[in-house]
């Protein structure tokens, strides 16, 4: 027999071990333990996550796709359906890798979240340098191309996003020193006629607290609401960092006073942040701020959709944007879940069981008659402002059209009468 040479031998170990490391780095990944997230929740809450451009190319594109499948039932594009990647240049639209994402949305069941259509950041250059006719002219035709394109196949919008500063103030982006704070009023008037059956959403960071901030987007949206103005939601995004306290009570509250509005409440773009190289003690930190913040969530029945931003710390936008703050999500970089992955899923356990609605139904009595009709009355002539029922916002609204008014009124009228045993509601 022929005697190997040293460097032969060496060479045949570097590559065994190579292809045993490889091997390793593919097994890996450990399926987690009990219920996958989006099967936990009982009362209909969405679980959903944030693709990156490119999901379907990249090298693990498989791995990727195959925890997103069995984990989320919602995804979000983190810049594909973005203006400077839908319409670079003026009336140039380009949608081929939103296709991409609403394809594979469809072909797997989950439901698509717009985002985002009116912005400061990533709009190109051509937008912000026209003059005030000009500008407003192309936030219409920008949002009835794009909402025309998708219209009746993705059913919530990010209509506006970030009009606000930390300290309460109108944000001095080029919508507000062309338009003024009418922007936010024309972008999601001209969203519904675009698309009237999509759920249209303002959406924010550092919203989660009663302050300065979400104070100045309780009164916008709620001047919104007065004026009849079609908005359906509050995205709060939810990008947090262990070195920060939470109230948890307090965002609990803020939660309510939105959801007295008849908003409906969207966790838009959940991550926490921590250390380079975290702690145990890091880790543990960040697992209670998901499960503290998602159990207020389950309590809340306005909260309709909780999402994380990317799901994996491989493809977080964290280390780029926030130096030495680093794996904010649920899986780390092979794919193993990590302690905040098992206290998301403890936390979507604690949802309440919630019964359809019964439309018209505002003391919560399970019947429909004379009392929740004078109570729609009241609550149309300003006497109240919530009815006894938790879903007697959402019942109140029996035409479906986001908004109580008189037709809602004139409807319970006929129902009681016997004119119409249903609601356009009940369908």
């Amino acid at each position: 027999m022929k005697r190997k040479s040293f460097k032969s031998l060496s060479m045949a170990l570097v590559v065994f071990m190579t292809a045993t490391m490889v091997f390793s780095a593919t097994v890996a990944a450990a399926t987690p333990s009990g219920t996958r997230l989006k099967d936990i929740p009982a009362n209909g809450v969405l679980v959903g996550t944030e693709f990156p451009s490119g999901f379907n190319t990249m090298s693990d594109a498989a791995t990727f796709l195959n925890v997103a499948k069995s984990e989320f039932n919602m995804v979000t594009a983190e810049n594909c359906m973005k203006w400077d990647a839908t319409e670079p240049s003026q009336n140039n639209f380009t949608f081929s890798e939103g296709d991409k994402l609403l394809n594979w949305a469809q072909s797997n069941n989950f439901k698509v979240h717009g985002h985002a259509l009116v912005w400061h950041s990533q709009t190109p250059h051509w937008v912000q340098n026209l003059n005030a006719s000009a500008m407003e002219a192309a936030m219409y035709n920008h949002i009835d191309k794009v909402m025309g394109h998708y219209k009746g196949k993705i059913p919530y919008w990010d209509v506006v996003n970030e009009a606000f500063e930390d300290n309460g103030t109108y944000r001095n982006s080029f919508w507000y020193r062309a338009l003024g704070k009418s922007f936010i009023d024309k972008a999601f008037v001209r969203a519904h006629a675009a698309d009237p059956n999509a759920k249209l959403i303002y959406n924010d960071y550092n919203l989660e607290y009663t302050g300065n901030k979400s104070n100045t987007a309780y009164n916008m949206l709620k001047d919104l609401k007065s004026k009849g103005i079609p908005v359906d939601g509050i995205g709060f995004q939810m990008h947090l960092d262990i070195q920060y306290k939470i109230d948890y009570d307090d965002f609990a509250k803020n939660m309510q006073r939105f959801a007295d509005l008849g908003l409906e409440i969207y966790i838009t773009e959940m991550d926490v942040r921590v250390p380079d190289r975290p702690s145990q003690s890091d880790l543990k930190m960040q697992a209670s701020y998901y499960e503290n913040i998602i159990k207020k969530c389950m309590a809340q029945p306005a909260v309709k959709a909780i999402q994380v931003w990317g799901f994996t710390d491989k493809y977080s936008w964290v280390p780029g944007t926030f130096p030495g703050r680093n794996d904010a999500l649920i899986f780390d970089r092979n794919y193993n879940p990590k302690p905040s992955y098992y206290a998301m899923q403890a936390a979507l356990a604690t949802g309440p069981i919630v019964h359809p609605i019964l439309y018209g139904d505002l003391d919560g009595s399970n019947s429909i008659d004379a009392l929740d009709f004078a109570l729609m009355k009241q609550y149309l002539l300003g006497s109240i402002t919530k009815f006894p029922s938790g879903a007697g916002m959402v019942a109140a609204d029996v035409n479906a059209s986001g908004t109580i008014d008189a037709l809602d009124f004139a409807l319970m009228k006929q129902y009681l009468l016997g004119s119409i045993t249903k609601f356009p509601a009940d369908k």
